[in-house]
């Protein structure tokens, strides 16, 4: 059994999330997801054309009887015969097309040329749907990580409006300040909700892409959105190949079908094609005998002509669509490569200046110095805007960073454990 696929009495699916890691979701995902299966499908429909190619074709049966007797007879006496025209003649026959050109080996070359197309065309799918699915679950992370900050911070504001509540009635600050800050603080609840609708946008094409239904219930994911170098997750930007890339190796196969097609469309219309072969036996009273047979179809006007010209042109299409992805891959890599260099030496800069603590070091200074009355509200609000403003930003280029490593291995056509 697939450990992956769940069994219904094991409980919900989502409660075991919690414990996998990204490759164990995904995993559970091509294992799971209709819309992966289904596309999966393409490559046994594929199969049953190369049987289709491969089979002979029938022998034909046929039987023939003559000379039956209809209604009343009558016999003529001078003539020493009868209107039945003698006993009943009874002849079956057989007959055979033989394959003299190899059309139908050439054929069954084809098909699993066309096979192969097939099954590359679905790791592209495969893919294109772990990139999507990786995507999404690095951006619900970030999402997630904005809701908890968003909830931290919304939190310090509601005591921070129970504070400054007794200090307006006390009259240490004035009413106008005191709304503000609670203006403040329904600005920051609104951000809280925005994150949380966000979220569950993101979970909902999230549970579709691993192959869950929705549940009234957060996600939970163990990981947690952190820096790591692209030196330690072990990726060599320098020192891959593009030939991985399953969209390029179905565009090939393209072009050597259709070179093989060519010759299927030269064999179909050669002057010899199939022999048609046949034998019969004929029996007639106490008269009896065998006979052989043989036609051939005679090539004068249908050749194949435009068969021909069209798979020709196919071909050389085939090849010009093959050099185009080439480019564009390389092209795409190659901004990929550059994207993550460029991701990765910004968050290494938050790193050097610890950015975050700073940050927090910064935010708590000005809250003190607000409460004890030695800054004023406008500096105070400034610095917690900062605050928020710097937080999403870094949680974003996190999300960003892991996107642009998941690019690039889309990119060379490598997907799996990182």
């Amino acid at each position: 059994m697939n450990p992956y696929v769940l069994d219904p009495k094991e409980g919900d699916i989502e409660n075991k999330l919690k414990d996998w890691s990204i490759e164990e979701i995904e995993e559970y995902a091509i294992s799971n997801n209709p819309l992966y299966l289904s596309a999966k499908q393409n490559i046994n429909i594929a199969k049953g054309d190369v049987i289709t190619a491969s089979l002979y074709r029938n022998p034909i049966f046929s039987y023939q009887s003559q000379f039956l007797p209809f209604g009343n007879t009558t016999t003529n006496t001078l003539l020493g015969s009868t209107s039945t025209g003698g006993p009943v003649e009874h002849a079956p026959s057989i007959t055979q097309d033989i394959d003299v050109a190899g059309v139908i080996s050439q054929r069954t070359k084809v098909a699993q040329k066309g096979l192969e197309v097939s099954i590359y065309d679905f790791e592209d799918f495969d893919r294109l749907f772990r990139l999507r699915l990786r995507q999404n679950y690095w951006l619900y992370l970030y999402t997630q990580e904005l809701v908890n900050f968003q909830e931290d911070f919304y939190d310090n504001y509601s005591d921070l409006v129970k504070s400054t509540s007794f200090r307006a009635e006390k009259g240490d600050i004035s009413p106008l300040e005191y709304d503000r800050i609670l203006l403040e603080k329904l600005r920051i609840e609104k951000d809280l909700r925005d994150a949380q609708i966000l979220r569950s946008q993101i979970a909902r094409d999230l549970r579709f892409l691993i192959g869950i239904s929705p549940k009234n219930q957060t996600l939970v994911f163990k990981e947690k959105l952190k820096y790591i170098s692209i030196q330690e997750l072990g990726l060599r930007l320098k020192d891959f190949t593009i030939e991985d890339r399953p969209d390029l190796k179905k565009l090939y196969a393209q072009v050597v079908q259709s070179k093989l097609n060519i010759e299927l469309k030269k064999k179909e219309g050669n002057a010899v094609t199939f022999l048609n072969l046949g034998g019969e036996f004929r029996q007639k009273g106490n008269e009896s005998y065998t006979g052989v047979f043989a036609s051939i179809p005679l090539k004068i006007f249908d050749r194949n002509q435009g068969e021909i010209l069209k798979s020709e042109e196919q071909y050389k299409k085939a090849i010009l669509d093959y050099e185009s992805k080439r480019k564009q891959i390389y092209a795409e890599v190659r901004y990929a490569i550059k994207e993550l260099l460029s991701r990765e030496e910004l968050l290494q800069n938050y790193q050097k200046v610890n950015l975050l603590e700073k940050n927090r070091e910064i935010q708590a200074k000005y809250r003190k110095a607000y409460l004890r009355g030695a800054t004023n509200l406008v500096t105070f609000l400034e610095a917690e805007r900062n605050y928020l403003t710097v937080l999403r930003n870094y949680y974003e280029q996190l999300y960003l960073y892991y996107n642009a490593i998941e690019n690039f291995r889309a990119a060379i056509g490598k997907l799996g454990s990182l």
